[in-house]
């Protein structure tokens, strides 16, 4: 009777062993979204009119492990409950769809989707036989599959909805150092910082259609481009985070206009990191030195900023990436706050900011 049962318990730890080697996401539940705490926080202040509101945090949260199957039980049984687990280390890149929050976090080497309607939480670390490393940029579409680039690996790794890899895009020959990425229809745009221009690739198949930018500080050309973020009109803007400026783009790469200079003053670049679009057109662009977000119209003219340096609500440690969504929702990758930030931008004609 013990041996049987040692033989059971030997065959149950190697499905075990095995099955753990070869998961790729980790499913968690939990309270991972925290309302604001005390005042409502607006920009510009009372009793201006509000055109920013801040809205809550994404952060860690004490979530624990959250299937119910039998594995787990038996898991439970042998090692004990599973302890509660830090959520958000440095949070970089972000996208958002209707449903979803997704977070890339080279802190960690994880991407983190947030499932806001059925308050999940998944974890992504392994593509297949790759430990992800240097997770950057992230976006989704609409069938749900997750488009993430690793600028370590140098690859577009492609997701199922539930963290399993599909397929995995690129190589070295292609790829320097691979940023912020986004879609358009069925083309995925891909920064490469190290190679100083945006490559532009099918969807389904990752064959390359064509590239622009090239390094320099002309107009099209790159220093170190890091963000991408397309608006609703088709447009493409890029932080040029060593020119100091955001550039942008048609759809097909060819130049439009751009605005920024270095500086410390009020609408200057010193570190220019994520850059997004509201409905009206309004542009904004996180700066990790001054630790906020300053908001422009399309001529490159500083309307309002929001936030400041802390940890507080509505207060930032080196922001990196922003996000807006079709709702006018804006989140950003708090990075060394260990956290996504959530406000709204109240949009409407009487709204509509103003210098």
């Amino acid at each position: 009777m013990d041996k049987r049962h040692d033989r059971r318990l030997i065959v149950f730890l190697a499905v075990l062993s095995l099955i753990t080697a070869c998961a790729s996401a980790t499913s968690y539940r939990g309270e991972f979204f925290h309302a604001p705490s005390g005042v409502n926080l607006q920009w510009p202040p009372a009793p201006q009119t509000p055109r920013i509101l801040y809205s809550g945090s994404f952060k860690a949260a004490g979530t624990k492990k959250g299937s119910g199957s039998w594995l787990k039980k038996a898991v439970d049984a042998l090692f004990g409950a599973e302890k509660s687990v830090p959520l958000l280390v440095r949070p970089y890149g972000i996208y958002a769809d209707a449903q979803k929050l997704y977070a890339t976090d080279p802190g960690s080497g994880t991407v983190h989707v947030f499932d806001r309607v059925r308050n999940r939480h998944v974890q992504v670390e392994k593509a297949d036989e790759f430990d992800i490393i240097s997770p950057i940029g992230v976006t989704a579409d609409s069938t749900g599959h997750i488009f993430v680039s690793d600028s370590v690996l140098k690859r577009i790794f492609v997701f199922a909805s539930d963290g399993q890899l599909l397929r995995a895009i690129g190589q070295e020959e292609i790829f320097q150092r691979p940023a912020g990425i986004a879609l358009s229809e069925e083309k995925l745009y891909v920064v490469d910082a190290l190679a100083h221009r945006v490559l532009v690739l099918s969807k389904t198949d990752g064959r390359l259609l064509f590239t622009f930018g090239a390094k320099g500080s002309n107009p099209g050309e790159f220093n170190y481009p890091t963000h991408i973020f397309i608006a609703r009109d088709g447009r493409i803007f890029v932080t040029d985070s060593l020119n100091f400026r955001v550039q942008i783009f048609s759809r097909d790469g060819r130049f439009m206009s751009s605005f920024g200079k270095p500086g410390d003053g009020s609408g200057n670049f010193s570190k220019p990191k994520g850059v997004a679009v509201d409905s009206e057109g309004h542009i904004y662009v996180v700066d990790a030195h001054f630790d906020n977000v300053q908001i422009f119209d399309e001529t490159g003219q500083l309307l309002l900023a929001f936030g400041s340096p802390g940890n507080g609500d509505g207060e930032f440690t080196l922001p990196a990436g922003i996000f807006i969504d079709p709702s006018n929702k804006i989140y950003v990758a708090d990075s060394y706050n260990g956290r996504i930030q959530v406000f709204q931008y109240l949009a409407g004609s009487d709204r509509k900011i103003a210098k």
